[in-house]
């Protein structure tokens, strides 16, 4: 990271832009959205109350929420610690906003701003692969259109696996749990237990296609085969680094909107998060040679006793 210290530009300049650039508001859509909506003359009052209580509280959730959000796309993308915090104000005044009127701008904001967010995040990890690579890592500029279509891959599975997985599981976890709360507190655990085992061996999917060139198959499979071995190592490494980050962010959010403390937490969060990103990395480095080491010994001595 000392040597290196440009990577920490790439948090940095992400939350000054959401902390003082423009917002992208729904608000307005929301309430014509909700104001469409007639109930009939049948409808009881506490049916009336009740849908009062939950637009109101809709509304006042989207109030200061802007869609620039999205640029922190998932699972590539840049770290940031104000993406989606609903901010009132900024250091500098009030935030100069744009309200989207249709629902044609809705979805083309959020697919331009996650497209965006993409590219910036493939960026930000070409850079920290970059300062981590050694003689045994494939050049940075070798292979670009592969690696960038190998990380294209990472995003489009996970919207396949949400929506032809995840949403039918969550929906009919759902209906368990309007039928027995019970069942939808087990389904739920064993859904999160199931997503975690799941995940964890893909985790250094993207880190195999920046260091070593590999496409998004073999990246798959390098990846679950580096993890099996270390698994409780990894499990470690990423444990703590969650833990960290995510503990710290308690810190960095106490200041108010509007105050000029949040240049610190940018800072702070800008700092942790860059050093995880980094640590992965050569974690990834030192945990696939010392696999590949420990195989090419498992083998040796197995030559040895067949001879």
């Amino acid at each position: 990271m000392a040597g290196n210290a440009y990577l920490v530009l790439f948090p940095i300049l992400f939350d000054l832009y959401f902390l003082l650039g423009r917002r992208y508001l729904v608000t307005n859509m929301v309430q014509d959205m909700i104001d469409s909506i007639i109930f009939p003359p049948s409808a009881s009052t506490e049916i009336l109350e009740t849908w009062q209580e939950l637009s109101a509280s809709l509304i006042d959730t989207l109030q200061h929420f802007s869609l620039s959000g999205f640029l922190r796309s998932f699972p590539i993308g840049i770290p940031s610690l104000l993406a989606y915090r609903p901010m009132e104000v900024s250091p500098l005044g009030a935030f100069s906003t744009v309200q989207l009127e249709s629902y044609g701008q809705f979805f083309l904001a959020i697919i331009g701003f996650s497209t965006i967010g993409f590219l910036l995040g493939v960026l930000f990890l070409f850079a920290v692969s970059y300062a981590v690579r050694d003689t045994h890592t494939e050049s940075i500029t070798a292979n670009l259109a592969q690696k960038f279509l190998s990380l294209l891959a990472l995003p489009l599975v996970v919207i396949l696996v949400f929506v032809f997985i995840l949403t039918p599981a969550i929906f009919l976890i759902s209906i368990l749990n309007a039928l027995l709360p019970i069942l939808g507190a087990v389904g739920y655990f064993f859904l999160t237990l199931t997503v975690i085992s799941l995940s964890i061996p893909l985790i250094f999917t993207a880190h195999d296609i920046l260091l070593y060139g590999s496409n998004f198959r073999e990246a798959v499979k390098q990846s679950i085969q580096i993890v099996r071995p270390t698994n409780g190592k990894t499990s470690i490494f990423l444990f703590v680094a969650i833990m960290a980050t995510y503990v710290t962010n308690f810190l960095w959010q106490i200041p108010a909107d509007g105050s000029y403390m949040l240049l610190i937490s940018i800072l702070g969060h800008a700092l942790v998060t860059t050093t995880f990103y980094v640590a992965s990395f050569y974690f990834y480095i030192d945990a696939r040679k010392s696999v590949r080491e420990s195989l090419l010994t498992e083998t040796n001595n197995s030559e040895h006793m067949s001879v």
